[in-house]
């Protein structure tokens, strides 16, 4: 994994008046909270060691911010596009690139209560030592330890088992992960985020022809990825006059694709990429529904390969190892188009409550990569937010194409 923080941020509105002493008790009592959940989730109060690879339980403790803004929660929710992006990074504790060296929190917070008594908490992860997974774990047990009384069958579900090093014990390899600059001060990004809601995503579903059980019911994630794959690859094609390979890079959770499956409180990484892929000669002889092929079958070969191997000796790393080898091998190759593709639906973060119900928005935060996807539940939680990182002309392209027009608000 790269030397970076995941940036989450959740948005709570609150039923309570916006009087100084019902912040002070509100921030008071996450931050009482916060400390309870960390003696569970120890790593996370440690340092890593980037030279051995390990992290150390040194308890140095998690960064914890408070600030308070002079504006309410529904003012910034109704801001436009491009100013409500602005503010991300002022929600969050840290630039996601201060992350990899051993003075650098592996947990960062910063909770923001507004005038109305809403409140944003924004967190940053280091990316060595936590998925999305173990993020939505942490979450969660850090939710249930803030309400008023404690539910102990919540927090033995969200309690988290740190037993992957033992189970799959590291050995010496390359070190793949990108450079990530440390700063993104300076460096121009570019996002969009398409809207994509459940009744476009099921008139979507019925346009389709299932050729066979390779693309039966596709998710609303395969869906998405698809159209938006298709759109890209004729975007790039606008661009140069010539087609080119297209590969893309979709991260997969491998706790439900081993043999047993493992819980989703197995805290760590334990993820892979699925590589999907289409030659020159396919970009004008490819259909949506052809696409939803290529990228079922890729996730068929993670899911074969991964409980083939870790089920029989766990000890097996070459099908580990190589979907990040290709990627390395590609996304610096000039005839290539590489795009990369995460979601973040269906985590449990997204009905984490800490007493005042579901998040009335999720949002990450700035990155400075381009040609990256990230996708979210909506708020109904049957749609999808895609934000979309590319260059300035090729997103003004991306929203002129046909199906982004007819499918995405």
């Amino acid at each position: 994994m790269p030397n970076i923080n995941t940036p989450l941020i959740l948005y709570y509105t609150s039923s309570q008046n916006a009087q100084n002493d019902v912040h002070i008790n509100t921030i008071n009592h996450l931050e009482t909270s916060l400390t309870k959940a960390l003696t569970d989730f120890y790593p996370l109060a440690g340092r890593y060691m980037r030279h051995g690879a390990f992290v150390d339980c040194s308890d140095q403790g998690a960064l914890y911010v408070q600030a308070t803004t002079n504006f309410r929660l529904s003012d910034f929710l109704g801001l436009t596009w491009e100013l409500k992006y602005s503010m991300l990074q002022d929600f969050l504790p840290c630039d996601i690139g201060e992350s990899g060296e051993t003075d650098d929190p592996l947990l960062s917070i910063k909770v923001t209560t507004f005038e109305c008594g809403g409140v944003a908490i924004g967190m940053c992860f280091s990316h060595k030592v936590s998925d999305m997974a173990t993020m939505s774990t942490f979450i969660n047990n850090w939710a249930a330890r803030n309400h008023e009384t404690c539910n102990s069958l919540e927090l033995r579900k969200y309690s988290p088992i740190f037993n992957f090093a033992h189970d799959f014990p590291k050995r010496d390899e390359l070190d793949l992960s990108p450079r990530i600059p440390r700063s993104s001060f300076g460096v121009k990004a570019t996002v969009r985020m398409f809207s994509f809601k459940a009744n476009a995503i099921s008139k979507l579903r019925e346009k389709l022809t299932f050729k066979d059980d390779r693309t039966h019911r596709p998710s609303k994630i395969q869906l998405i990825v698809a159209l938006l794959w298709k759109a890209l690859v004729h975007v790039d094609k606008a661009n140069t006059g010539q087609s080119k390979a297209s590969f893309i890079q979709q991260g997969v959770n491998l706790r439900d694709k081993v043999v047993p499956k493992l819980p989703n409180n197995f805290c760590g990484n334990f993820v892979s990429v699925a590589i999907s892929r289409i030659g020159p000669d396919q970009v004008d002889n490819i259909d949506l529904q052809d696409f939803l092929i290529i990228l079922n079958d890729s996730i068929k070969k993670i899911e074969g390969n991964y409980a083939n191997a870790l089920m029989l000796t766990k000890k097996e790393y070459n099908v580990l190892v190589e979907p990040f080898l290709e990627f390395s091998r590609n996304i610096a190759n000039n005839d290539v188009n590489f795009y990369a593709f995460t979601s973040w639906c269906k985590f449990s973060f997204n009905n984490a409550d800490f007493g005042w119900g579901n998040p009335v928005w999720r949002s990450t935060g700035h990155y400075a990569g381009q040609n990256f996807v990230l996708m979210m539940d909506d708020q109904e939680g049957d749609g999808v937010e895609a934000w979309v990182h590319l260059d300035e002309n090729r997103l003004c392209q991306l929203e002129q194409d046909p199906d982004i027009q007819a499918y995405a608000i």
